[in-house]
């Protein structure tokens, strides 16, 4: 019997940019420009995962090139998370660390770009990801601040830390408790959060990001949009056995069958976009004035209205996504997809 998904309610409208037929053939264009998809079935892949939908309903104000920029960034991200779920790559937890490790290198706060190639690259995939990871540095640079590049790189760095995790587990055969899973899983979506301040040409300042309620929208945020995407692979994960998902984290924790899992998930995904709502209402409402003088309403509104749309957004592109496909070949065969 197929997994019946829980129902999930949204307060917000979804909406799609007019830009959004654009960047999903442009990023099309862009990953076969640096040879990220080597193949029929990687491009087959990329192309029903439909990520320029996702950012077309994720940053639907967005104009045509920063649209096309964000667009590219989760391409050039995915693809890479892909190798690193789905290939050997991710059994070898010394060599990814030494890949995360260069890759971070090439987001420099200073804003310069390296694309000469490495004489020895670490790994062959690093060949094709680095004058692609150049390309959107270049673009990107132009439009942010030194310390928006900073805290960009080191919330990226936070993920590859849990890709390395992962791949810890995998080669120990270890699966995660539910807490230590749920503490580790929240970093992989704060850098597609950053650049909410790239479409929007307007970073929210230090003094307002650090705050506990800023930070926790972030993390209410985080966690619906990833707990959402766990409930939605969950069927392809356990097909290639890879523990990393909290409806598989919440059954063997507790013994139970995947449908009711899936709905204890559903549930919890659903109190964590109920505290956002709550939290995105009344954020503003604790600003003290010399704060707002730093971030005027009319900014901090685009900002939370941004990172509703990220929440709304991403659950309609669920249900028109084919990337969860768990009857893809790849996973059917557990093979992964082929390396670069």
């Amino acid at each position: 019997m197929p997994l019946r998904m829980p129902h999930i309610n949204v307060e917000f409208p979804p909406e799609l940019s007019p830009h959004t037929a654009q960047a999903e053939a442009g990023t099309r264009a862009f990953v076969a420009r640096f040879g990220l998809v080597p193949d029929e079935a990687a491009r087959h892949h990329h192309e029903r995962s439909l990520l320029g939908t996702l950012m077309g309903r994720a940053y639907p104000t967005a104009g045509a090139f920063e649209l096309q920029l964000v667009t590219d960034w989760i391409s050039c991200m995915l693809v890479l998370d892909d190798q690193f779920d789905e290939t050997a790559l991710g059994t070898d937890p010394a060599l990814l660390r030494r890949v995360c490790d260069e890759v971070l290198s090439w987001l420099t706060a200073d804003g310069s770009v390296d694309d000469t190639p490495s004489a020895a690259p670490v790994h062959s995939a690093l060949a094709a990801f680095r004058p692609a990871y150049a390309d959107l540095w270049r673009r990107t640079v132009p439009l942010t601040t030194p310390t928006w590049r900073s805290r960009f790189a080191a919330h990226v760095g936070a993920f590859f830390e849990t890709c390395v995790w992962e791949s810890e587990n995998r080669l120990a055969g270890r699966v995660p408790g539910l807490d230590e899973y749920i503490s580790m899983r929240g970093r992989a979506l704060m850098p597609y959060l950053d650049l909410i301040e790239v479409t929007l040409h307007a970073e929210v300042p230090e003094e307002v990001y650090g705050l506990p309620g800023f930070a926790e929208m972030n993390v209410s945020l985080s966690d619906a949009d990833l707990w959402t995407n766990d409930l939605f692979s969950c069927e392809k994960e356990a097909l290639l056995n890879d523990p990393h998902n909290l409806v598989l984290v919440h059954q063997h924790t507790h013994g139970t069958d995947l449908q009711v899992s899936a709905d204890a998930v559903g549930a919890m995904i659903q109190a964590r976009f109920d505290r956002f709502t709550e939290l995105s209402a009344t954020f503003a409402e604790g600003l003290a004035p010399e704060l707002c003088a730093l971030f005027p309403a009319a900014r901090l509104e685009a900002h939370i209205a941004g990172l509703r749309s990220w929440l709304t957004g991403q659950l309609k592109w669920r249900f028109e996504t084919l990337r969860f496909d768990p009857t893809r070949p790849e996973v059917m065969s557990a093979t992964g997809s082929t390396s670069l």
